[in-house]
C-alpha cells in the first residue's frame, strides 16, 4: 500500500520531469507549471515515508524470526532509515523548488541547484538505502523457504545489486514492485510461517 501510494503522489508531476541535466529555462518552466501538483504529490509522498518505517518495523521483527539472528534484519532495517532519509530530502527540496517557483522568486542557478540535489537524492542516494532492503530480505528469504517466492527472492536480490549502482536510475522504478509484492506477502501472513526446526532437520 505504501508503495503504492508513494508511487501514486509522484505520477502526479514526475511523468512531466525533465531529464538530468536540462537547460536552466527548462527547470524553471516545470516549477512554474507544476508547482501546485509538485506540493501535493510532495506532501503525500511525505505520508507515504512515514507508513514505510512503521512497515520496515514490522519486517525487522519477522526477518529476526526466520533468521535467528538480528544482522540481516538490522541491515534491511538501516537500508530502510537510509532510503527513507534520502527519500524525504528529495522530496522536500522537489517542494522547495516548487513553492519558490510559485511565489515567482525562482531564478535558473537556484532551480538547477535543487533540481539536481533532488534528483540524485531520490535516485542515488535513496537507491542505496532500497538496495539494502532488497539484498537483506531476498537473502532471509531463499534461506528460509518463506516471506516471498524463490523467483521473487532472485530477482530481489538483482534488484539489490543495480540499486547500489548508479544505474539506479533505472532499477529504482521496478524496486517498487517488488516492494508492493513484498508488502502483499506479509499480508497473507507468508511471512510469519517460520520454518520448524524438528522437520527441517529430519
Amino acid at each position: 500500500m505504501t508503495a503504492l501510494v508513494f508511487a501514486g503522489s509522484n505520477s502526479i508531476w514526475a511523468l512531466e520531469q525533465p531529464v538530468f541535466g536540462a537547460s536552466g529555462p527548462e527547470l524553471l518552466t516545470f516549477y512554474g507549471d507544476l508547482s501546485t501538483r509538485i506540493v501535493i504529490g510532495g506532501t503525500l509522498a511525505l505520508l507515504s515515508v512515514a507508513t514505510f518505517v512503521v512497515f520496515a518495523s514490522a519486517l525487522r521483527g519477522i526477518l529476526v524470526e526466520l533468521e535467528g539472528d538480528e544482522i540481516l534484519a538490522n541491515v534491511a532495517f538501516g537500508g530502510t532509515l537510509l532510503g527513507v532519509a534520502a527519500g524525504t530530502g528529495a522530496e522536500t527540496v522537489n517542494m522547495a523548488a516548487a513553492l519558490r517557483a510559485g511565489d515567482g522568486e525562482l531564478t535558473v542557478p537556484l532551480a538547477q541547484a535543487l533540481f539536481d540535489t533532488s534528483y540524485v537524492l531520490g535516485f542515488n542516494a535513496a537507491g542505496i538505502g532500497i538496495g539494502l532492503l532488497a539484498l537483506a530480505t531476498s537473502v532471509v528469504a531463499l534461506r528460509s523457504g518463506t516471506l516471498i517466492p524463490r523467483w521473487l527472492a532472485v530477482v530481489g536480490i538483482l534488484l539489490g545489486m543495480t540499486l547500489l549502482t548508479p544505474i539506479s536510475v533505472y532499477t529504482l522504478p521496478p524496486a517498487f514492485i517488488f516492494l508492493l509484492a513484498l508488502g502483499l506477502s506479509l499480508l497473507r501472513g507468508s511471512g510469519m510461517q517460520v520454518p520448524d526446526a524438528r522437520t527441517s532437520s529430519s
